[in-house]
Parts: C-alpha cells; structure tokens; sequence
C-alpha cells in the first residue's frame, strides 16, 4: 500500500457487521443521525459546528449512495 492509499477494510466490514451489507440501511440512520443532531440543546455546539457536522454526514451519505449505484450498475440490478 502507498501513502496516498487508504484501507478501508475497516469501513467495509463495519458495513457487513452492522448493515449486513446492505449500504440503504446505513444511509438510513446518517439521515437519523443528522435530523437529530438538530435537537441538541442549541448550547451544546455553535452554529458553524453544527453547521460543518452535518456537512460532513451529508457528505458521507452521498459517498455511500454513490458506491451503491455503482455497484448496482456493475451487477446490472
């Protein structure tokens, strides 16, 4: 592996674990994950961080919608 590479091993067995694979499943509970992440007391995070944090999920989300399309156009489902 060179140092521009990333493993992600990790992340793909996290998927078959707790997803059993299936990547909608995950993208479900991010959207959870960020429509209460709208209920914290407004104290608990600044704007921008709440702001950034949700970005950040919402970036995620779509990165695994992504590899879900593709792999549903390279098996030809």
């Amino acid at each position: 592996m060179t140092p521009n590479e990333i493993n992600l091993l990790p992340l793909i067995s996290y998927f078959d674990e707790c997803h059993e694979g299936d990547l909608l499943s995950f993208t479900k509970w991010l959207d959870k994950a960020i429509y209460m992440f709208h209920y914290l007391p407004a104290d608990t995070f600044s704007e921008v961080e709440r702001q950034n944090v949700c970005h950040v999920l919402m970036e995620l989300k779509e990165a695994v919608l992504k590899i879900k399309v593709e792999q549903s156009n390279f098996q030809g489902v």
